[in-house]
């Protein structure tokens, strides 16, 4: 047996996809979540024009972890129009919405706001853009950062 047919065998018993069935609880919980949040935007005026996933799962390459750990990446997209000049008021809105659904250390990491989910073994990531026209602008920012350490950076989300 050549070594090729080592790394097929090795890569189909590792490889994980969006439609496989160990990922279909963490896909229930993501979309549930996504929902919740388009609704706490649309109460704070946020018009979300897109989400979408980013990370492994949009480019293919997930696996199953050795800790069985689902790491979801799931961009928010809202319109340059609705967006606050303060890129972390949004964060703040996603951290309430994780917060109250059950995720453990919750927090807003400078490009994204981040969570466990306690009684799964699911990681969240939630990077938050705004669009202008073609352009992209990702929420950069920590819960308490100053007008010098925040702002909406030029992105490119899904130039991959």
């Amino acid at each position: 047996m050549g070594i090729q047919t080592h790394f097929i065998k090795f890569h189909n018993s590792i490889k994980l996809s969006k439609t496989d069935d160990a990922y279909s609880d963490a896909r229930e919980k993501d979309s549930s979540i996504t929902k919740a949040v388009k609704a706490a935007f649309k109460d704070e005026s946020y018009e979300v024009i897109d989400d979408f996933i980013q990370g492994s799962f949009s480019t293919d390459t997930a696996i199953i972890s050795l800790d069985g750990d689902f790491d979801i990446d799931r961009a928010i997209v809202i319109d340059s129009e609705d967006a606050p000049d303060n890129p972390v008021e949004p964060k703040k809105v996603v951290l309430d919405v994780l917060e109250k659904r059950g995720f453990t250390n919750a927090k807003i990491k400078k490009p994204c706001v981040t969570a466990d989910y306690k009684s799964q073994n699911l990681h969240i990531d939630f990077p938050i853009y705004k669009k202008s026209g073609n352009s992209y602008y990702l929420a950069i920012g920590k819960r308490d950062s100053d007008e010098n350490n925040r702002e909406w950076s030029i992105a490119d989300p899904k130039g991959l």
